[in-house]
């Protein structure tokens, strides 16, 4: 048998051992990515849920001045805080960031509704603009981590 066909048989081998190998990482890397991307948004939508159904729970909320700085115990009992650790744990700085700011405009929202200010007052109207846009301006930045990873 010939050198030259032992050594092209040789770097054939190689050859496709680590077009393989290439291939089969860059497939693990998509997968792992893909998966990544997933988690991250499941824990955006649970966010969103819970920051949703807390926002319609504050809306109903009778005006009572001994729950004033107490709406803590609302976002607890709906989950906000369980899916904001989760976020915590997942999400880059400023998505985190911009959630604690839609979790301290409902907290906000909270006490202007328990204070007594219908939904046509001024207060109560800044209150829910200034929750709805924390919730728009985080919506917006989720959106562009999900592009991100």
């Amino acid at each position: 048998m010939q050198w030259s066909t032992m050594a092209a048989t040789a770097v054939g081998t190689v050859l496709g051992v680590a077009s393989t190998l290439i291939a089969d990482h860059i497939r693990w890397r998509r997968d792992t990515s893909e998966r990544d991307r997933e988690a991250l948004r499941t824990a955006f939508t649970g966010y969103l849920t819970a920051l949703a159904q807390v926002r319609g729970a504050f809306s109903r909320t009778e005006p009572s001045a001994e729950r004033v700085g107490k709406g803590h115990i609302t976002l607890g009992a709906h989950g906000v805080y369980e899916a904001q650790q989760q976020l915590e744990l997942m999400a880059q700085t400023p998505v985190v960031d911009m959630a604690g700011r839609a979790t301290l405009s409902m907290l906000d929202f909270h006490d202007v509704v328990v204070t007594g200010h219908g939904s046509d007052s001024v207060e109560y109207l800044h209150a829910w603009r200034a929750a709805r846009e924390a919730r728009q301006a985080l919506i917006d930045e989720m959106k562009m981590a999900l592009q991100r990873t």
